[in-house]
């Protein structure tokens, strides 16, 4: 399809579950249905496999999200791009540093 406000079309990839029956095993007299719907710009990829690198985005934002909180990295320090790409660096050293700490005590 080709959106309002965009010069390309996209595709959309549609996931839809049709439930009968709930995890706890009771039988549902009107079926639930649950649709996800996904647009992207990925053009040889299977719907599979968008559906799959959809949902692991979640994960990209949450490793994201980590690195900006836990290490106060949330506004960087200069106004200089250089500067405040070596931070970022160091940020992420320190980051998979800490993490490779955590899963050796494990």
């Amino acid at each position: 399809v080709k959106p309002k406000g965009l010069d390309k079309e996209v595709r959309q990839v549609y996931k839809v579950v049709e439930r009968t029956i709930r995890r706890d095993g009771q039988i549902l007299l009107i079926p639930e249905i649950e649709f996800e719907s996904y647009w992207t710009s990925l053009p040889n990829n299977k719907p599979e496999e968008i559906i799959e690198l959809y949902h692991d985005h979640g994960t990209s934002e949450q490793f994201h999200s980590e690195l900006k909180t836990d290490l106060d990295l949330e506004r960087f320090p200069s106004g200089k791009f250089k500067t405040n790409d070596f931070i970022l660096h160091l940020g992420c050293f320190t980051y998979n540093l800490l993490r490779l700490i955590g899963q050796e005590t494990l």
